[in-house]
């Protein structure tokens, strides 16, 4: 599953943070519903100055969950 997450920048080397817009493009979710998962704490975020990101393994471990409860729906 990492490999759905990784992301290479042009640089080449890994992205460890995703921006808001890359996090819910990521998901294919609207902005509004990425939001609602960060105010509920299910995902993780980090804010360095005014700007705020998405660890890339928060997404991974909130995939992981949704992935889990339907193996066990």
């Amino acid at each position: 599953m990492n490999e759905v997450f990784r992301h290479r920048t042009p640089g080449g080397e890994d992205t460890l943070l995703l921006t808001v817009r890359e996090a819910y493009m990521r998901l294919r979710i609207s902005k509004w519903k990425l939001y609602d998962l960060i105010g509920k704490r299910q995902l993780d975020t980090v804010k360095i100055g005014r700007r705020t990101f998405v660890p890339i393994a928060s997404l991974e471990a909130f995939v992981r969950k949704l992935w889990q409860r339907e193996s066990f729906a």
